[in-house]
């Protein structure tokens, strides 16, 4: 099967495929925003199933008769999810949740190629091979977790990772601050300059530094940081970046205040300071 074009993975129309692994969202949602009383917010959802396109297929894993995860039965059934019952037996009891997701995600990807992108709402690393096999396949992973419970592992695997706090906190803005509190963005700006020695001039377009962000590290996201658009974003950091409009294009350009020839050249100057001394 040739894989997805670029078009298709970024069209608001495409397909969407979302798998909720409950359990360990709830879990992790509660240790992410301790001060909230419902760390699922039905709003959250909402925006969860309608943020990557047209989420035709919408499910959600747990065992029901347990309170902690029964109380968002109702959120979930009126964004239209599924409810699928993970029932325990003996040594399985553990990876109960991620064997039936994993094998229903693999059942969509058979029965309905036209399926695009895969959500999938985990942060357990075993879910690392089924993400694995699924972007073989041409497909998008975006991932979606807590910073309490999301394994390195599986992060890197993705085509993006989002977190639940930055989720929760746009439709609720009262968090942003507890969320924001979770992220450096020294590490945003030290990612923005690793993407911009890696571009082919001296420029390039915001949709490529966007890319190669992503691909340095899946996790990344302006919403992270407070920002509305990466644009927003990148004008926080005015000491590393300069963005200016694109002569033939509607894309920005983006360029180092210091640029990669002026880097070398100072890199030269100290080398020959050296040697002289």
């Amino acid at each position: 099967m040739p894989p997805v074009s670029e078009a298709e993975l970024f069209s608001g129309d495409q397909m969407v495929a979302v798998f909720i692994d409950l359990e360990n969202l709830a879990l992790g949602a509660g240790e992410d925003l301790p001060g909230q009383a419902g760390p699922i917010p039905y709003k959250a959802l909402e925006l969860l199933v309608r943020d990557y396109g047209n989420a035709t297929i919408r499910r959600a894993y747990a065992d029901w008769s347990r309170p902690e995860f029964g109380r968002y039965q109702q959120s979930l059934a009126q964004n239209g999810i599924t409810l699928i019952q993970v029932t325990r037996f003996g040594a399985q009891q553990k990876n109960a949740a991620d064997i039936l997701m994993a094998v229903d995600a693999m059942e969509v990807l058979i029965t309905h190629p036209d399926v695009a992108t895969f959500l999938l709402v985990a942060g357990d690393g075993d879910y690392s091979p089924l993400v694995q096999r699924l972007r073989e396949w041409g497909k998008r992973v975006v991932g979606v977790g807590t910073k309490a419970s999301a394994s390195s592992r599986l992060v890197a695997v993705c085509s993006e990772y989002k977190y639940w706090g930055t989720i929760v906190a746009e439709v609720n803005p009262a968090v942003r601050a507890e969320v924001g509190a979770n992220f450096d963005i020294g590490d945003a700006r030290r990612l923005v300059v690793a993407a911009m020695e890696e571009a082919p001039d001296d420029s390039a377009t915001g949709s490529w530094l966007k890319s190669k962000m992503l691909a340095l590290d899946p996790a990344f996201d302006e919403r992270n940081y407070g920002s509305r658009s990466f644009r927003a974003f990148l004008s926080k950091l005015p000491e590393v970046v300069k963005v200016s409009k694109g002569r033939s294009s509607p894309d920005i350009r983006v360029s180092l205040v210091a640029t990669r020839k002026d880097s070398r050249s100072s890199q030269a100057g100290k080398a020959k300071s050296a040697s002289r001394a």
